[in-house]
Formats: C-alpha cells, structure tokens, sequence
C-alpha cells in the first residue's frame, strides 16, 4: 500500500473519535478560566472506563459546577444548588432548615402551643392524703376556749441548749402551741400525747412548740430525755405564759400558717384529743390547699 493511501486510511479513522470525544469532553474555559479539561472533571478516578461515558444515575441529575447533586427521594429531577427547586438537604426533609424544626416539635409544634407552654389546663390542688387519725371520738365542745381567732403573741424563748427561738421560726406552718411545766403532773401525762400526734403529722407541716414555765432546763432535759419527746422545747416562759391570762394549766392552741389561733384549749381535757386531732388536720388541709 502506498504512503499516500495509508496516511488518508489514518486520517480517516482519527477523525472519527475526535468527533465523538468532543460532544463528552468539557469545552476549554468551562470548567474555570485556563482550565484543561479533562475526561473525569468531577472528581475521583475512573473505574474500568471514562468518567465522562458513564450513564447518569436513575431519576436524572443536574450537573452543578461539575459535581452532580443526589437524587431526590421522590424520584424527580433535583434541581442544582443555584435555581429551581432546593435539593433535599436544604428542604426537601426539612428536618435541619424549616420543616418540622421551623414548625414541628422543636420550633413551634408541641413545644410552643402543647403542655410545655401553656398548651394544657393547670391541673387542681391535690387533697393531702393525710394517714388515718389515731383519735376517732370528737367532742365539739372543746377547742372553743378563749383566744380563737386572735394573733398568737411574740416571743423569742431559750431551748435547754440556750439555742434561742421565735415564733418566726414556724411561719408558714401549722402548729401546736403547748404551755406546760415540770411541776405540773397533768403536763406531764398531755405532752407526750401531743408529741405522739406530731410525729404523725409533721412531714404534713405540723410543729409542736412546747413552753415551758421551768427556769432551770435540768429537769426539762430530764423530762425530754426520759418519753424521748421530738417536740422544740423551750423554756423560761413564766411571763410569756401570764400573756395569756389562763386561769386553767396547762392550756394549748391550734395555730395555722398565718399566725391566727383557730382552736384554744384551757386545761387538761384528755376528752378533747380527738377534737384537738381533727383541729390539727383541718389546718393542714387548709394549707396544702393553698
């Protein structure tokens, strides 16, 4: 075969690629300005063949600056980054920028009309569920003494320790107010009863201040010591106590978180107990449900 024959054999057969590559082939300048192009302008290396003669992906995808954007999950075209429809990480879940974290639980949904702000109605007071009473025989004649309705007196009083109290130290609950001494044998038998009440009832709100009329806080200790009593005692209230001007000993009141006397009991009464215990649980209820 002669030269001529075979360089117009070779011009023919090279044409033919050239003019297939140039329709895959990125055009100069394209892909930034001075760029060479090359066969795989997306990035990666080729796999077997080259990148520019693989098959686009199932459902179509727009070409964005070389790189291709993800399919949509519905099985559309996904627009490009630029115009027409965002792709589905910048709106088509939602979830990260608008949807349900614009509108759902997390901005708005449940969080800002649900039971977080408002949404449910305050639920009512609860009744305090108090234990069962130990005093079950209730004579209503008792408890109406003199003092009801009156403000309990000021005082700032001495424990046995020489600690000092007030009767600021029991605002805002209930309390059992006892005047009793040493030398009085029927204040000896009612005061254990009561502090037996105010271990019943004290996680309630209830407090036992029990005034002794005694100077000397040894035998107070000794009293306190022997029935083990829990009750705040305090001591040297000979002139507190004739605040009161009771012609009967001992004598208690039933005070509620305001400072207001609601019951007042002269004298040792043991068949007033049962009414004292339901004073004392009126209160209580009275203050929980507040």
């Amino acid at each position: 075969m002669s030269s001529r024959v075979r360089l117009s054999s070779w011009l023919r057969w090279s044409i033919l690629p050239a003019s297939l590559l140039s329709a895959a082939c990125p055009k100069p300048g394209t892909t930034g300005a001075g760029a060479v192009p090359t066969w795989d302008d997306g990035g990666g290396e080729p796999d077997g063949v080259l990148a520019a003669h693989d098959p686009p992906a199932s459902g179509g995808e727009a070409e964005a600056d070389g790189a291709s954007t993800p399919a949509d999950p519905s099985g559309g075209a996904v627009a490009d980054a630029d115009g027409g429809a965002a792709p589905a990480t910048e709106g088509g879940t939602a979830a990260a920028d608008g949807g349900a974290a614009d509108g759902g639980a997390a901005d708005g949904g449940a969080a800002d009309g649900g039971a977080a702000d408002g949404g449910a109605a305050p639920s009512e007071p609860v009744a305090l569920e108090l234990p069962k009473a130990l005093h079950t025989k209730i004579d209503s004649s008792c408890g109406k003494d003199e003092g009801l309705g009156t403000k309990l007196k000021s005082f700032e009083l001495a424990g046995v320790d020489g600690k000092k109290s007030s009767n600021k130290s029991f605002r805002g609950r209930v309390v059992l107010v006892n005047f009793w001494g040493t030398w009085c044998k029927p204040c000896l038998k009612e005061l254990p009863e009561f502090d037996q009440l105010y271990r019943r009832y004290r996680k309630y709100g209830l407090s036992l201040v029990a005034i002794a009329t005694d100077e000397d806080p040894a035998p107070v200790k000794e009293f306190i010591d022997k029935r083990k009593l829990a009750a705040k005692v305090l001591i040297g209230a000979e002139d507190y106590a004739g605040e009161y001007g009771s012609p009967k000993f001992p004598f208690s009141f039933v005070v509620d978180d305001k400072g207001v006397i609601r019951a007042s009991y002269r004298g040792y009464r043991p068949e007033c107990l049962g009414k004292l215990e339901a004073d004392l649980r009126k209160q209580l209820e009275a203050r929980a449900a507040k």
